[in-house]
């Protein structure tokens, strides 16, 4: 199964680096998050390292998400023409696979 970004980064090319698009997700829907791929960031201090074998360097970036007690965020790069489509954050989440049940909201932010 392709992960849930693929089809998100294999639509876009030109990106936006002063702006990243967030999504908050309900945290009951974590299961479903994992099966697209996703995995928990943990950070690289929390980390014990044996044998060196963990580097921040193999830690996903994209393919994260951080949660907190209520809910759950992915960020994503965005498109230089996210601005200008009205209803990109909408083709955005379906390119990503997430379900708008599971969304609480989403928003292009500056980085």
């Amino acid at each position: 199964m392709a992960d849930s970004w693929d089809s998100y980064f294999a639509h876009y090319s030109d990106w936006d680096d002063a702006h990243c698009f967030n999504v908050r997700l309900e945290l009951k829907f974590e299961e479903e998050i994992k099966r697209l791929g996703y995995s928990e960031y943990v950070n690289s201090d929390d980390i014990y390292l044996i044998d060196n074998n963990i580097s921040n360097k193999i830690l996903p970036k994209t393919k994260t998400y951080t949660k907190n007690k209520n809910e759950i965020l992915l960020s994503f790069d965005v498109p230089y023409d996210w601005s200008i489509d009205t209803d990109w954050e909408d083709k955005a989440l379906i390119l990503l696979g997430l379900s708008d049940e599971w969304v609480i909201d989403s928003s292009v932010e500056d980085k």
